[in-house]
């Protein structure tokens, strides 16, 4: 038996909300979590433009390449980055995607001037890790990097934590099911050991992301 793989044209899907115009400030890449679809998880995004300043925020929300039913063989369905099956090639088809889509979005716009722009990123479970990768791969500057209810993938190098040395905000509730206390230390010691000291946002509340906790944090931490 031989294992092989192939290159081919694919499209994938993603969703946006807001205008991105010379007005706009923030633009925002939203990775979702292990079963969700970018349709549902764009909305906890959607009232950061008030109707005084309706093109500050852009946001961009990528949607994972494999989905699938979430019970039996009907009903809902999800989205994931990845298995442990075919780990390396999900990977790196991820970067491919997230590369080619940030390009049409913010290259491809002649009238458009997105270099002064703050490019924020936020990774929500298993969406942190695809997000640090990414931003290890990337030529885009990323402004802020907050990771929410997930953690920094661990078989990231060194660029990526030069990158980001004093960009990165953790999120945590102090009911999430997925993060415990011991889990949090270990992921903070290993920031530590390299030389970060993170912005930590604990919150009251489960593994979900809560829209007054992220206003609260835009209003008062957003650089």
């Amino acid at each position: 038996m031989t294992k092989k793989t192939i290159s081919f044209s694919h499209q994938a899907r993603y969703l946006t909300f807001g205008s991105l115009s010379n007005k706009t400030e923030y633009i925002w890449i939203v990775f979702h979590g292990y079963g969700q679809l970018a349709e549902y998880f764009i909305k906890k995004f959607e009232g950061l433009n008030s109707k005084y300043n309706p093109e500050q925020h852009y946001i961009i929300a990528p949607q994972g390449l494999s989905t699938a039913y979430l019970e039996s063989f009907t009903g809902r369905v999800g989205a994931n980055w990845m298995t442990k099956h075919d780990r390396e090639l999900d990977i790196e088809n991820n970067l491919h995607y997230l590369e080619s889509l940030m390009n049409s979005e913010l290259n491809d716009i002649a009238s458009i001037d997105t270099t002064e722009k703050k490019i924020i990123v936020l990774g929500f479970s298993q969406g942190a890790a695809t997000a640090s990768r990414w931003i290890a791969h990337t030529k885009f500057e990323i402004s802020e990097f907050l990771v929410w209810g997930g953690m920094i993938a661990h078989d990231i190098g060194s660029i990526f934590y030069k990158k980001m040395k004093d960009k990165i905000t953790l999120f945590y509730g102090d009911k999430d099911e997925f993060i415990s206390e011991e889990g949090l230390k270990t992921s903070l010691m290993k920031l530590e050991n390299l030389g970060i000291t993170p912005n930590l946002v604990p919150y009251k509340g489960t593994h979900k992301i809560y829209t007054d906790v992220l206003k609260n944090f835009i209003e008062n931490s957003l650089r």
